[in-house]
C-alpha cells in the first residue's frame, strides 16, 4: 500500500516537472533578454537532472544517478559556452574600449612622469 502511494507521488512529481520544463521552454523562446534565455536553459537542465533522479529512485538503480551528474556537468558547460559566444559576438566594441582604456592609462602614467 505504501509503495503504491510512493510510486504515485513520484509519477505526480514527474508530471509536474514536465509542465515546469515546458514553461521554461516557453521562456527560452519568448525571453526578452539573453539573460532570461540563459537562465531558462540552465533551469531546464536542472529540472531534467531532477527528472532523471526521480526515475533512478523509481527504478531503484544507482547508476542512473551517475547519468544525472554527467548531465549536470554538460548543462553547466553548455551555459558557459553560450555565454562566452554571446559575449564575443555582441560585445566586441566593449572589449576594444577596454583595450583603449588600458592604453590611455599607460599614456597618462607616462605624462605624469614628465610633469
Amino acid at each position: 500500500m505504501a509503495e503504491t502511494i510512493y510510486n504515485g507521488f513520484i509519477v505526480c512529481m514527474l508530471i509536474l516537472l514536465t509542465v515546469v520544463v515546458f514553461g521554461y521552454f516557453v521562456r527560452t523562446i519568448l525571453g526578452p533578454h539573453f539573460a532570461d534565455r540563459i537562465l531558462a536553459v540552465n533551469s531546464i537542465s536542472t529540472v531534467v537532472m531532477l527528472f532523471i533522479s526521480f526515475i533512478a529512485v523509481m527504478q531503484g538503480e544507482n547508476y542512473i544517478v551517475d547519468i544525472a551528474l554527467i548531465y549536470a556537468v554538460l548543462g553547466f558547460i553548455s551555459v558557459v559556452i553560450l555565454c562566452k559566444a554571446y559575449l564575443r559576438s555582441h560585445h566586441k566594441e566593449k572589449t576594444n574600449d577596454l583595450v583603449n582604456i588600458k592604453e590611455q592609462l599607460k599614456t597618462n602614467k607616462g605624462e605624469d612622469k614628465n610633469v
